[in-house]
């Protein structure tokens, strides 16, 4: 095998490696990522919606319930006509934000370590935290898993 040695980087403590802050601790979020979202100031139209929802579709992975914080804002984009409840979707906003001022860091596992998951079920989604414990019974998360429902996926049973 052979490495380029402009491209690699050994023996570092942080550093950036497709698109996370990767540390001794775990994988952050990149601050570039939750600057762009903190700084956009109220949306007007539907344009400015699909680059705020594009934004944080990145930053998935780090936000529990993702799909459930942002149904409002998927609910307007899937609308062709349809204008947004400024309160709500103020609300939506300002919570959001609030949420990444503190992103969690998705820890880093030991082999063998046992996991856990925690599944939430609701009628147009799926999420689920894959995590683990650590030695003072603190969980730590270690990835998140969120799925919007099809139309059509909507009718199935809970269990499915």
């Amino acid at each position: 095998m052979n490495l380029n040695p402009t491209k690699c980087a050994f023996g570092v403590n942080v550093g950036k490696f497709l698109r996370f802050m990767v540390t001794q601790r775990g994988i952050k979020v990149n601050l570039d990522q939750i600057r762009a979202v903190m700084e956009m100031s109220a949306l007007s139209n539907k344009k400015e919606l699909q680059c705020l929802t594009s934004c944080l579709a990145a930053l998935g992975c780090f936000i529990t319930r993702f799909i459930d914080k942002l149904r409002l804002f998927f609910l307007t984009l899937k609308e062709a006509n349809t204008t947004i409840w400024m309160n709500d979707y103020e609300r939506a906003f300002e919570e959001i934000k609030r949420y990444l001022t503190q992103p969690p860091i998705l820890s880093n596992l030991e082999l063998g370590e046992q996991l856990y998951m925690y599944l939430v079920v609701f009628d147009y989604a799926v999420s689920a935290v894959l995590f683990h414990h650590l030695k003072d019974k603190e969980q730590r998360p270690v990835y998140y898993v969120n799925k919007t429902m099809v139309d059509v996926e909507t009718q199935y049973s809970k269990m499915e």
